[in-house]
């Protein structure tokens, strides 16, 4: 009988364990899934912002960029082009740099980095450590914006 007992009581607990795995897998699955949609916004959120500020200057939310001296143009796009080719002609007779992804990584010896090229926009400082020209502005973005322009322009400027 004593044997029946752990039979059924095996067979309640084995049930009680999977019922409990189930109920644990579809919570995991829904907040994984919740994770992931959450995580997918903000990520098409900060390519749109990026790409937003490259083009024309502005965030978002509307808000102009700034730059410590006034700039020459009040965006990225206006110097380098909205496909970020550069090769315009900025005062002093510079050329404006080509911001595509094989300019700035397979055609460097030290590639930008995301870090590297936050330090150019924001403190003129390229991915050698040299200067840039100062007709580069040394753009004043908030910490989610000089993020979001950098990824913008290292995985979108083809």
């Amino acid at each position: 009988m004593s044997s029946k007992f752990s039979l059924t009581a095996f067979s309640r607990i084995a049930a009680g364990v999977a019922l409990f795995a189930m109920i644990g897998c579809s919570g995991t699955q829904k907040t994984t899934d919740a994770a992931s949609a959450t995580s997918a916004a903000p990520a098409s959120t900060s390519l749109a912002n990026g790409q937003q500020i490259f083009l024309t200057g502005k965030d978002l939310r509307g808000i102009q960029i700034s730059a410590r001296k006034p700039p020459f143009a009040r965006s990225c796009a206006a110097c380098h082009g909205a496909t970020g080719a550069g090769g315009m002609r900025l005062p002093g007779g510079v050329l404006s740099a080509d911001l595509r992804h094989a300019a700035l990584v397979t055609h460097q010896k030290q590639p930008y980095t995301v870090a590297t090229l936050e330090r150019a926009i924001s403190t003129g400082i390229d991915n050698t450590g040299a200067p840039l020209d100062t007709v580069m502005p040394r753009w004043q973005l908030s910490q989610r914006d000089l993020a979001d322009v950098s990824n913008y322009v290292l995985t979108r400027l083809k």
